[in-house]
């Protein structure tokens, strides 16, 4: 009797092979879902990685003099032309010959339903005020040096001739 029970039970059943396709399908689903949703991941890292990037070179641009601190809309980025920079300045109360910059990258909203974007806030010199800063030294600094001529004229007489004695000395 032992032997007879051995021998019905040699193969799978039709159901078990049938469970077996499910559960080997069931995870096809989900790992195939884990792979969609890694993919659009990367994809907005990527955009986002690029937003920061484009942003910071608009603000050293900002920060050597190549771009002015004025306020621009919707401006395109060069080289990017399907990212769009935007730039909020405004002087600040506390700190005087200082501005409040804001620049924010975007995609082109025309172009991509939802555009990832990047916002970017620094202080930095006032362009305007170090100008007129700089001629206001330079100005103060003219004078001096114009009185300092007509006085250092004097001298120059006095300094002649002790390098003239300095090199009888030598």
């Amino acid at each position: 009797m032992n032997t007879s029970s051995l021998h019905s039970r040699r193969g799978l059943t039709l159901l078990e092979v049938m469970l077996a396709i499910t559960i080997f399908g069931l995870a096809l689903v989900a790992i195939g879902e884990l792979i969609r949703i890694g993919s659009v991941s990367a994809a907005a890292a990527k955009d986002l990685t690029t937003a920061q990037r484009l942003c910071n070179n608009v603000m050293a641009e900002l920060g050597a003099g190549i771009i002015p601190p004025d306020a621009a809309t919707d401006t395109p980025v060069e080289g990017s032309e399907d990212w769009l920079y935007t730039i909020e300045a405004e002087p600040l109360e506390e700190q005087t010959g200082m501005l409040w910059v804001s620049v924010t990258v975007q995609q082109d909203p025309a172009q991509y339903s939802e555009p990832a974007s990047f916002t970017l806030v620094r202080w930095m010199l006032d362009p305007v005020a170090a100008e007129a800063a700089a001629a206001e030294t330079a100005a103060a600094t003219t004078g001096t040096t114009t009185s300092g001529t007509t006085t250092s004229g004097s001298a120059t007489g006095g300094t002649s001739g002790t390098k003239t004695g300095g090199s009888s000395g030598s």
